[in-house]
């Protein structure tokens, strides 16, 4: 079995159509194109942190940021990160009302919000530290306000602090949420004792959160090299330390630190990120294949899709390349999927016996352990995480070598499809954070060798510019023609 381990993470690449080592020598041969040598020297430029995202002249340092102490160090050297996390989790903070904080809520989107709430939930139950005091943490990120809805009944403006999280500290779907949140407080607090005392700062941009009226010990920074799509192990990460714990979170950034070690020093045979990015651009470009399906087999893993669809598709979605000429050939694939025991029940279907083509990467964690319920109910959960990983083992086997008949086409399984296995013996902060960079890995490789900048996203900048024009046109504030539809629609909007 063609199997590469890190320290904590397996992959099983048995269900492809070539070997890891063939592909290497196909896609980064001695000659013309990205070489081996070449792709080295950009993988130790990375871990230098000196690889530069050409579009914004910066070098890009989000490997620099896989250690607690980096962390730290980039906020004074006085330990205010981990005096905040303490803080929190104990019930020492008081707000303004003398009345100690019981919630968080984070305030971000995209990077500031995906990576921190898909690690906050899965590793939830690694909490450390055994507080005693309820520290509830909560995400909002959507910029028609539909999670307010839900967050603000359940919270109180006395007892809440807000994490603003947004790199540049300019993003209008972060600020949108803030702008209806300083609305709902004045009942009961002004706007000082809600800046001075309720809020938290998180971004690359000192300035602009000091301009805005956050006190400096409620200041956390970044540095500008950290990509919003990689920052959760930066400060972006305090959501996950006041939801898991300060232990919890350096378990974490461990874990990403020994898969930096892992993809920089293992052979190609043996590297895991590598072999990765070697089986998805063979799918991508010999098998034609445009899409990839993520199927984690743990409940806790069920936002890793949505996590993996901004970094691999706002990295590698590109049709220019990094020195900016047109590229001809086809680049990253659409990302997508779900939690699979309940995809089974949805669009699995469609997968064992529709028309279209796809590869999948399952994620399995083989065992699970339940310290916090009696014996009974701890091996009832055992044999449900057992059910988990025979399905998942069932469904991977089918959708690869398929079940032909030949008499009954309802009963034809046509297979072929190619898979990774992305294997854990248990969940840990370790090897969560190993399989989080093991994919970050991977969509580098990928970008080195489609010759992208990884780096950049000029498309979600461009879909933001316009966004604002019509923002002026439905306010009234000017007068733009667009199309016949917009155009439309905003009359409609206007009139209502």
């Amino acid at each position: 079995m063609p199997l590469i381990s890190s320290n904590t993470l397996h992959l099983d690449t048995s269900y492809q159509y070539q070997s890891t080592e063939a592909l290497f020598d196909e896609y980064f041969g001695d000659e013309g194109g990205t070489t081996k040598q070449s792709l080295s020297e950009a993988i130790n430029l990375l871990m230098r942190g000196e690889y530069v995202n050409v579009s914004e002249q910066r070098n890009v340092t989000h490997p620099q940021t896989r250690s607690y102490h980096a962390v730290v160090t980039a906020n004074r050297r006085d330990t205010r990160f981990a005096d905040t996390v303490r803080k929190l989790r104990s019930g020492n903070w008081f707000g303004a009302t003398g009345k100690p904080i019981t919630a968080v809520v984070n305030i971000g989107v995209g990077g500031s919000d995906l990576g921190p709430n898909m690690a906050s939930f899965a590793l939830k139950e690694f909490a450390d530290d055994h507080q005693s005091h309820s520290l509830n943490v909560h995400f909002v990120s959507s910029m028609d306000g539909g999670q307010l809805y839900a967050v603000l009944p359940i919270i109180d403006p006395e007892t809440t602090v807000f994490i603003i999280a947004s790199k540049s500290f300019s993003t209008i779907d972060t600020l949108a949420n803030v702008n209806t949140v300083r609305e709902w407080i004045k009942p009961q607090l002004n706007q000082e004792q809600w800046l001075q005392h309720h809020v938290i700062g998180v971004s690359s941009n000192a300035k602009k959160m000091g301009d805005y009226g956050i006190p400096e010990a409620h200041q956390f920074t970044f540095g500008e090299g950290v990509g919003g799509r990689y920052s959760l192990w930066s400060a972006i990460g305090l959501s996950i330390a006041l939801s898991c714990g300060l232990h919890t979170f350096e378990r974490m950034l461990e874990g990403a630190k020994a898969m930096d070690d892992h993809f920089a020093s293992a052979p190609a045979s043996k590297n895991l990120p590598l072999a990765l990015a070697l089986h998805g651009i063979h799918n991508r470009e010999q098998r034609g294949i445009n899409n990839l399906a993520i199927l984690p087999y743990d409940g806790r893993l069920r936002m890793l899709p949505n996590y993996l669809q901004q970094l691999d598709m706002e990295s590698n979605g590109k049709q220019a390349s990094a020195d900016n000429h047109a590229i001809d050939y086809p680049t990253g694939p659409i990302i997508w999927g779900g939690f699979g025991p309940n995809g089974q029940h949805a669009f699995f279907q469609h997968l064992h016996q529709g028309y279209d083509d796809f590869a999948a990467d399952f994620v399995l964690v083989l065992k699970r352990n339940a310290p916090t319920f009696n014996s009974a109910v701890a091996a009832k959960l055992a044999e449900q995480q057992q059910l988990s990983v025979a399905n998942c083992l069932a469904h991977r086997r089918l959708m690869w070598f398929g079940a032909k008949n030949t008499e009954s086409p309802r009963d034809h399984y046509p297979g072929g499809h190619p898979s990774n296995l992305l294997m854990m013996d248990e969940l840990t902060p370790e090897s969560f954070g190993e399989l989080i960079a093991a994919y970050e890995h991977k969509v580098f490789v990928q970008g080195v060798y489609w010759k992208l900048n990884s780096f950049d996203q000029p498309g979600v900048e461009k879909g933001k510019k316009i966004a604002l024009d019509v923002m002026g046109s439905l306010n009234g504030d000017a007068d733009t023609a667009f199309d016949e539809s917009t155009d439309a629609i905003i009359r409609r909007y206007r009139n209502m």
